[in-house]
């Protein structure tokens, strides 16, 4: 009897999938945690993401567990799943193993390499349904199970599965997770038919009567978010226009409807589909062809939006790579939310057109050409942040000493970037992984930029998206290979590294200083570790200002800064760069400061300037005291516009605006500025007409041209507040 009590030992059955489904429910996560297997050693708790609700509110329709058997009949596995959206993580596979559960990774490929997709697409959008066919191309590496999985969202549901001569190949499915049998050999292709409702708006897909779009959502079948490339056929309503990524290769109308081909060469893990009766419009510019599509804008807002692209794409070729394709465009899509998603030739926005807007495109090179699974880190968003940045601070547009200090990013830091490392901060932290990517990963760049020079952070990023094997998710570990191979003082470098990219936190930091006689001692007094990083100090007397650029080492606190003469203050990080700890009396006044709560009143003669602004307006008239206003008119018809532009030194004649030497026309540019008035009052006056809303940055002065686009500015450094000492 003893071998059968060994038995029953070894394979007492596990919690029954009632009991783990009811815990899924309920979000029980220390309940789950109890039916783990140990895990291997860096992976964490994959049930953590019931409560994160990922980086995107995964889970917001709910979490179930489903059981799933292998295919061929052996493994069986639990998968807690819940309707997925891009760039996020829900479909949890455990193993059973005992009365445990072993946890399965995403990244887990299992011995199987993803080579391509072949795609057919119907939109039905009566039913709000989309079917769908993928000649799925795979490769096996030799011992690769008999049963693979791959994983789509889970209202996508696999109604057969073919080999390449029409056989049935024996699958199960259990929320997104399809198991599948494969064929002997080490490749093949597998005809995958399958479809969902799509009703997933602000989320995922959404199919409406005036809008089909598969953005956002897992609607592909995937391995281990592994890059490949595709071909798509749609079939849309005749009338309508479909954009996917890649080059288009047909379109026709067949009866009522419109077959659309595109090829996506280029391996990329996030696959979009946009479809709706858009308004088009295209064109070519230096060789690229530029396009946005709208069913609520204007054709002067389309073509505006494809001339804002040109000098983009044009600073990213120079400063990085040529792009992968001779296109890109825009999508505004009325279902997506308010957010934008990039699809490497083209982005979907869910807000409107985005006008100047250098952050999706970038992902062309960071997601693009080299991916990202955001199951590691949001890596690409931190690089897409800061070269959003980098193009405002360094584009040859207006005058380039101005524009680098409108358009330097806040370090401010936020409480989530002492809760992970940015280097193992992927979608299953949760909102962390994405405050992390999208703020902390950024700034950390543009310290590196401050401390290491323009040219050689570009030319080091350059390097790594050349030299990173195309098809093949990159991370911070690459990035930092190439930083430490182009670094004169590698361990120097390394430290910086290891502070802000591999462990959690930010700088909080008060500093002292002292007049030597020779120049001012500087101490710094920290509250909490120690980081290595640039810093910059402003040493000011009256209208005389210097700036020296100063590197903590993390081991001396007490800095020297030569100087001939005696300053009245010293301002630490004036142009608030550093991750630190900020206060909200650091901040100088900006023009958008300066607009908050006041209100608008347009000269009577100039109904159409600033229209771009928005807002109601009442007239402006020779009785209105400026304080606590914002004004739009010309001095040429306004005494009171007058005063306030002699004082911030506008000059008007015959709708032609001087400032400083520069000329602008005010039908095609604008001019803004806040003028301090008697008693700490304040207004903001502002003239002209652009066809797209003026970017400033952080100026508190603006001379902007019709594109909206920055060309003259005035920006304060910090003279208050936290880190400012008056000696």
């Amino acid at each position: 009897m003893l071998p059968c009590v060994i038995g029953l030992l070894t394979y007492a059955p596990g919690p029954s999938i009632q009991a783990i489904d009811a815990m899924a429910k309920r979000r029980d996560v220390a309940g789950l945690t109890k039916l783990l297997a140990p895990l291997p050693e860096g992976i964490r708790n994959p049930f953590r993401v019931l409560k994160t609700g990922g980086a995107y509110e995964v889970g917001r329709f709910g979490w179930h567990a489903e059981e799933l058997t292998a295919a061929d009949g052996g493994a069986r596995y639990v998968v807690i799943g819940t309707p997925l959206t891009s760039e996020d993580v829900g479909e949890t596979v455990l193993k059973r193993v005992g009365n445990k559960l072993a946890y399965v990774p995403e990244s887990d490929p299992m011995g199987t390499t993803v080579l391509g997709h072949r795609f057919d697409l119907k939109f039905d959008i009566p039913k709000k349904h989309a079917a769908l066919r993928d000649d799925l191309t795979l490769k096996f590496a030799p011992g690769a199970p008999q049963a693979i999985l791959f994983r789509m969202s889970s209202q996508y549901k696999v109604a057969r599965i073919e080999d390449e001569r029409g056989r049935p190949v024996t699958f199960r499915q259990a929320s997104g997770v399809v198991s599948m049998r494969r064929g002997k050999g080490s490749y093949g292709t597998y005809r995958v038919i399958y479809g969902a409702t799509v009703n997933l708006p602000s989320y995922a897909g959404s199919i409406s009567s005036t809008e089909a779009t598969l953005v956002n959502d897992y609607w592909y079948p995937m391995i281990a978010r592994q890059p490949s490339p595709y071909q798509i056929l749609i079939h849309s309503p005749k009338g309508w226009t479909a954009v996917a990524q890649g080059i288009k290769t047909l379109e026709h109308e067949t009866g009522a409807e419109l077959v659309t081909g595109y090829k996506m060469d280029l391996p990329v893990v996030y696959f979009s589909v946009d479809a709706a009766p858009f308004k088009t419009f295209s064109q070519t510019l230096n060789g690229r062809r530029y396009s946005a599509w709208s069913t609520r804008v204007s054709e002067v807002q389309l073509r505006a939006q494809t001339e804002l692209y040109l000098p983009i794409f044009e600073f990213y070729a120079k400063s990085f790579c040529p792009p992968p394709y001779p296109m890109y465009g825009a999508v505004d899509s009325e279902h997506y939310g308010g957010g934008a998603l990039e699809a490497y030739t083209y982005a979907t926005y869910g807000g409107g057109l985005p006008t100047e807007d250098a952050h999706e495109p970038a992902h062309t090179w960071w997601g693009g050409l080299i991916n990202n699974t955001y199951l590691g880190s949001f890596w690409n968003e931190s690089f897409a942040v800061f070269c959003d940045g980098l193009y405002h601070r360094e584009v040859a547009i207006g005058n380039q000493a101005e524009r680098r200090l409108a358009f330097v990013s806040d370090g401010n830091a936020e409480p989530d970037y002492a809760q992970a490392a940015m280097n193992s901060s992927g979608a299953d932290v949760g909102p962390v992984g994405s405050s992390l990517g999208y703020g902390k990963g950024a700034k950390v760049l543009q310290m590196m930029q401050q401390w290491m020079g323009t040219k050689w952070l570009i030319e080091t990023m350059s390097t790594w998206v050349r030299t990173h094997p195309r098809g093949k998710p990159g991370d911070w570990a690459d990035f930092e290979r190439v930083v430490l191979s182009r670094s004169s003082n590698k361990a120097e470098m390394k430290g910086f590294l290891a502070d802000w990219i591999h462990r959690p936190g930010f700088s909080d930091f008060d500093a002292t200083a002292k007049w030597t006689g020779k120049g001012v001692d500087l101490k710094i007094h920290w509250h909490g570790p120690r980081f290595r990083m640039p810093l910059t100090v402003m040493l000011q007397s009256g209208a005389r200002r210097s700036f020296s650029m100063v590197f903590l080492d993390g081991k001396n606190d007490t800095v020297h800064l030569p100087s001939g003469w005696k300053p009245e203050l010293v301002s630490v990080d004036p142009w608030r760069q550093a991750v630190r700890v900020m206060e909200p009396n650091e901040a100088p006044m900006d023009l958008g400061l300066g607009l908050q709560a006041l209100k608008k009143v347009v000269d009577p003669q100039h109904t159409d300037w600033l229209s771009s602004l928005g807002g109601t307006a009442e007239p402006l008239t020779d009785t209105t005291d400026p304080a606590g206003h914002f004004l739009v008119g010309s001095p040429e018809s306004s005494p009171v516009m007058r005063t306030l532009c002699d004082r911030v030194g506008f000059k008007v004649t015959a709708n032609r605006l001087t400032y400083d030497g520069t000329t602008i026309d005010l039908d095609h540019g604008s001019a803004l500025a806040v003028v301090n008035l008697p008693g700490g009052k304040r207004c903001v006056i502002g003239l002209g007409k652009t066809r797209v809303a003026p970017n400033w940055g952080r100026a508190r002065l603006v001379l902007t041209d019709d594109l909206g686009r920055f060309l003259r500015g005035v920006t304060e450094p910090k003279t208050k507040g936290r880190l400012t000492i008056r000696l």
